[in-house]
């Protein structure tokens, strides 16, 4: 930081924190945006991508020393064959021309073959293909595929670590990752084995869940806070995204108003509707205008609501989705292990009396 004072000619008032919460220590830095003078501290966008991590760079040699050229080569040798978005990919993209095909010749022979390599390794992924001699069409989904790939490769390995941890008679064929599918996917019980963080830049988290089928699985939670026991048992299943039936009165309320809705005209459309219940809708409407804009309201308190509104209700409820795609239910705040012997009522014995 004192490196970047001197190259943006300022003083700065910072804060950081380092972290350990990730499989990757790191560490996060806050800066105030003015300057030692009051004003608004404008950093260039080169400088943010680029030279704060030379920066960095430069001092990890300081301590460390330069990488030498064999580091350099056998890093670069790994990125052929791994199944994720690499450097090499990168330069590719850089060299495709304007049919997006591109060629492994180059003027450095080291760096024709990382590239005839990594182009071998793309085509049996299925995402290259020789179009004439020498010539490689990617795919147009090369990129998003990759980021997949990688995802995925570093979610096996989160689950590994904290598998071995716990449950080290767990093999490789028993992991899985949870893919909700749209509402689709089978709800699963289980045991909590993990949580953490998978992306702390949008605060998503994850379970790690062994089921009673003998699975483990990873699911991703978004960005629920909920408090989960460690070693709990849970129900996990997708969130449907769908319209309420809180929607659907809403829209029967504004229908009835000439498109508009308000606490009054609630109370009005039903004579049992109490004050709690049109306050329900409100809060269920503000939800919808702050995250979807799909309402509007007007100064004097009352909506504005389109016809469609319970298709808009439906976008809000995919929205929410995106953020939190699993409803999580803790049946059990206790291990399984300990429920045998607990004195009272437990979800196992809720089991065995629905069985």
């Amino acid at each position: 930081m004192a490196d970047a004072e001197r190259d943006l000619g300022t003083k700065l008032d910072w804060v950081a924190v380092d972290h350990f919460n990730t499989g990757h220590p790191h560490s996060h830095v806050i800066v105030r945006g003015v300057d030692e003078r009051g004003k608004d501290l404008v950093i260039a966008r080169d400088y943010l991508t680029h030279g704060l991590r030379e920066r960095a760079a430069a001092l990890v040699n300081l301590d460390l020393g330069p990488r030498t050229d064999l580091e350099i080569a056998r890093s670069q040798q790994a990125e052929i064959t791994q199944a994720r978005f690499t450097g090499i990919v990168r330069r590719l993209f850089r060299s495709a021309d304007a049919l997006g095909h591109v060629r492994a010749i180059h003027r450095d022979g080291v760096e024709q073959s990382l590239r005839a390599g990594r182009l071998q390794t793309l085509a049996r992924l299925q995402l290259a293909r020789e179009v004439s001699k020498g010539t490689w069409a990617l795919d147009p989904e090369l990129e998003p595929a990759l980021r997949r790939m990688g995802e995925r490769g570093d979610i096996i390995r989160t689950m590994n670590r904290a598998m071995r941890e716990r449950l080290p008679q767990r093999a490789l064929s028993d992991y899985a990752i949870y893919e909700p599918g749209e509402g689709k996917a089978a709800p699963i019980i289980g045991r909590v084995v993990a949580r953490g963080l998978s992306d702390e830049f949008y605060d998503r988290h994850y379970l790690i869940v062994d089921g009673v089928d003998g699975i483990s699985r990873y699911i991703d939670i978004g960005s629920s806070n909920e408090p989960i026991p460690d070693g709990g048992i849970v129900r996990i299943e997708p969130r449907v995204a769908a319209a309420r039936d809180v929607d659907r009165t809403v829209a029967e309320v504004a229908a009835a108003n000439g498109g508009r809705h308000s606490i009054d005209g609630d109370l009005s459309h039903d004579a049992q509707a109490t004050e709690a219940f049109a306050q329900k809708h409100v809060r269920r409407l503000e939800a919808i205008r702050r995250t979807t804009g799909g309402v509007e309201r007007e100064p004097d308190g009352t909506w504005i609501v389109a016809p469609d509104h319970l298709a808009r209700g439906e976008a809000y409820e995919r929205a929410v989705a995106r953020n939190n795609p699993v409803a999580i239910e803790t049946l059990s705040t206790q291990p399984s292990e300990r429920l045998s012997g607990h004195d009272g009522v437990t979800w196992l014995d809720r089991e065995l009396s629905a069985a």
